[in-house]
């Protein structure tokens, strides 16, 4: 399937073939960096790609908030989007097998009836699952996607999707079934029925009509898609390989092996019969025993010369960590236990940093797809508000506690100040309601006390 893929995408850019399309899908003739889902090898860059997704994804939090019922579908769809933030992340850092290296996220919202009633759910597709076909500006005006693909009778079948968005705002979306030479053909797939040969025309709609997660790793060249995190990394990506091939091979040649004498290496049948054929694995070699010598095995077990290859491997990721614009992820030769806040974040700079723009980049195709879902679903943007929050995870919050401590005893804050900064969801109202419960219950407090106190 990833090679018929492949091969409509070529197919379709010659049919559609013009000076635009050559530039916004020309592709780098280089080295090849690593995908983060190739499993035919110790993939080190999923390694890092892992550490950058739970140093931004952990407790995060997408919210939707509407007064309106027409808006409560966008509440569960906003879920759903939170869901799957981990694949957001994957296919938006992560690269694809394509000529363009394309490193970004689409998510699509599609009907689909439910207990006979039409539902939106949302598709979220890959760099070699989309394509860009014109552009303006810095906007997609034009772009197809491939959804869904079947084998059947031995033929290759796709679902496509194209997304067009005229100069007056106009969103026209086409869907079709093509086979691996970009050819649109009929085909009886009874699960696509409904989609098949069908155009929707949303009026004024200025929107393309999905989320778009554009990587923000930063490009120099040709820039029209999302680049991954380990871009421009194939060189180094080739010397860590090699690195740790020496190292496997190292162990496995420096291993321990046994040299037995044949008479204690035959096989025997049930009746205890010696049989001819020598029982060898990778560790045993058969010998014959010289004259005189006492022992029936021999054992040669050579020292491993681990260290150095070890240390070169180390300073190889520490470079390569470096080339992708992060810090101490799978090496930690430089941080310590003993680190203070502040130390921790000027060691983490540029992982902040990183973390900071993908956070921007996820904000930014959340609030697309989610004007995405009520243009299909009718519904007016005024109806809903859309927040997110993030934990700061090199935060250390026992320091900011007492920080906030010391500028009240200073009279450099109110209570009410720090009760809303510690609880930045209430309103103003609610504030003031927690604080005088705090001071009602104090004085109880204090009340008791001095009444314990004179019943002694």
């Amino acid at each position: 399937m990833k090679e018929a893929i492949r091969q409509f995408w070529y197919n379709l850019l010659q049919r559609l073939d013009s000076k635009i399309n050559q530039w916004l899908n020309s592709g780098n003739a280089g080295y090849k960096e690593m995908s983060a889902d190739d499993d035919t090898l110790v993939n080190f860059f999923i390694m890092v790609l892992k550490k950058v997704l739970n140093h931004v994804f952990m407790q995060c939090d997408f919210e939707v908030t509407t007064d309106s019922t027409v808006a409560k579908p966008l509440i569960e769809l906003c879920e759903d989007i939170q869901k799957n933030c981990y694949k957001i992340g994957f296919y938006m850092l992560g690269g694809s097998d394509t000529p363009q290296r394309i490193s970004e996220c689409w998510v699509v919202p599609y009907f689909e009836t439910v207990g006979g009633v039409k539902k939106l759910f949302h598709s979220y597709l890959g760099g070699n699952r989309i394509c860009i076909t014109a552009m303006s500006g810095n906007k997609i005006s034009e772009c197809y996607m491939i959804i869904d693909g079947v084998r059947r009778n031995n033929k290759i079948y796709l679902l496509c999707r194209r997304h067009r968005l005229d100069e007056n705002g106009n969103l026209t979306i086409t869907f079709f079934v093509a086979n691996e030479l970009a050819q649109e053909i009929t085909a009886n797939i009874p699960e696509w029925e409904s989609m098949v040969k069908t155009e929707i025309t949303y009026p004024g709609a200025n929107h393309i009509g999905f989320g778009r997660y554009k990587s923000p790793v930063t490009a120099f060249e040709n820039d029209t898609y999302g680049k991954p995190l380990n871009h421009k990394c194939a060189v180094i990506e080739k010397h860590i390989q090699t690195v740790f091939g020496q190292i496997m091979q190292e162990f496995k040649h420096k291993g321990v092996k046994l040299f037995a004498d044949k008479s204690i290496t035959r096989n025997m049948d049930a009746n205890g019969k010696p049989l001819k054929e020598n029982v060898i694995d990778e560790y045993i070699y058969t010998v014959q025993t010289k004259e005189g010598q006492t022992s029936l095995i021999n054992e040669f077990s050579p020292a491993i010369r681990d260290s150095s290859y070890y240390a070169h491997l180390t300073k190889l990721l520490e470079e390569y960590q470096n080339l992708m614009g992060v810090n101490e992820l799978i090496t930690h030769e430089r941080s310590g236990s003993a680190a203070t806040a502040t130390e921790i974040r000027t060691l983490n700079i540029d992982n902040i940093s990183l973390e900071d723009n993908i956070r921007r980049a996820v904000q930014e195709g959340n609030l697309e797809t989610l004007k995405a879902d009520g243009l299909y679903l009718g519904i007016r943007e005024d109806l809903w508000t859309y927040d997110e929050t993030w934990a700061d995870i090199y935060d250390d919050e026992q320091k900011r506690l007492e920080n906030n401590l010391k500028m009240y005893e200073n009279g450099a804050a109110e209570q009410i100040d720090l009760i809303k900064y510690w609880y930045p969801n209430l309103s103003d109202e609610e504030a003031q309601a927690k604080l005088d419960r705090i001071n009602q219950s104090r004085e109880q407090n204090t009340g008791s006390a001095i009444e314990s106190m004179l019943n002694m």
